[in-house]
């Protein structure tokens, strides 16, 4: 006995015109809305987005099983199948999803045409890390010869952030790795790509993701560095905030013993010492704090 193709999702009839509602499909158009078997899809080659988060595909994939596909995926057929212009994600979690076929709306359009469609919708979604948009660019850039004020006009963004995140592909592999994988940001980067020495660009990244330097401190590395000091983060004596300070004497003279608090006025997180004479004087501490 055949096996009968899944449906699309709950609902999807009222939402969007697939095979199975009353209203007839003109394949014929250009811009043609089909029900197109999955095995017969490839991804894009040239997708600017490399990483897809397992935990959200599957969030997407129960969330299509329970509602359907509302927006088409987007593609152009080729001699022998159809290739992807836009919806990789929604591709992807159909496949995971168990489904046959998917909603697709089909564009007649060249390569380029397609590439431009599918690097530029990646880029409007904004959830691209810094170093795929700045691929998405350079792509732009060299494979359809457009210039940066093209690209700026066409994404809707300024032409120094396009420049910047470009410049970003002149860092080493690993340390591009670092900004995929969120462990540093492109404020963090930036200052690395006006130094000559890749190895130490490299020692100077991993620094910044293993001790959580703040962009300034990158800053001030770099340039000790170029001058020719020390490469170690410089320790200033900031005065501290009369509040702290407050908090501090108040601890003092209430528990008779030495607090140290240190606080990060930027991210807001800090650290507090507290020195205690003797196991008498921890306890009251602990049971201070209820514990």
């Amino acid at each position: 006995m055949a096996l009968k193709p899944k449906a699309l999702g709950r609902g999807l009839g009222n939402l969007i015109p697939v095979n199975e509602s009353k209203i007839p499909i003109d394949s014929s158009s250009e811009s043609a809305l089909r029900e197109i078997r999955i095995s017969e899809i490839r991804p894009n080659p040239g997708q600017p987005r490399k990483t897809f988060s397992e935990e959200s595909l599957k969030e997407l994939s129960e969330t299509i099983k329970a509602h359907g596909v509302i927006q088409p995926i987007v593609v152009k057929e080729l001699d022998s199948g159809y290739e992807i212009i836009s919806g990789e994600r929604r591709y992807r979690a159909c496949k995971l999803a168990g489904f046959i076929k998917i909603p697709a709306i089909v564009k007649n359009v060249s390569e380029n045409q397609s590439m431009e469609m599918a690097i530029i919708e990646n880029i409007q979604r904004e959830d691209l890390n810094p170093i795929e948009e700045a691929i998405a660019y350079k792509t732009l850039s060299e494979k359809l010869n457009l210039k940066i004020t093209d690209i700026s006009a066409r994404v809707g963004k300024n032409r120094s952030t396009i420049s910047n995140l470009i410049r970003l592909l002149q860092l080493p592999d690993s340390v591009q790795d670092l900004i995929k994988n969120g462990r540093i940001s492109e404020g963090h980067a930036r200052p690395l790509l006006s130094l000559a020495d890749r190895k130490k660009i490299e020692q100077l990244a991993y620094q910044i993701a293993e001790k959580g330097l703040t962009a300034r401190q990158v800053e001030d590395l770099v340039s000790n560095i170029s001058e020719g000091r020390s490469s170690s983060p410089e320790k200033k004596k900031s005065r501290k905030d009369v509040n702290i300070v407050e908090l501090e004497n108040k601890f003092r003279k209430k528990y008779s013993m030495k607090i140290e608090i240190g606080h990060n006025q930027n991210s807001g997180k800090g650290k507090m010492t507290i020195a205690y004479p003797s196991l008498e004087a921890m306890e009251k501490i602990l049971n201070a704090l209820g514990l």
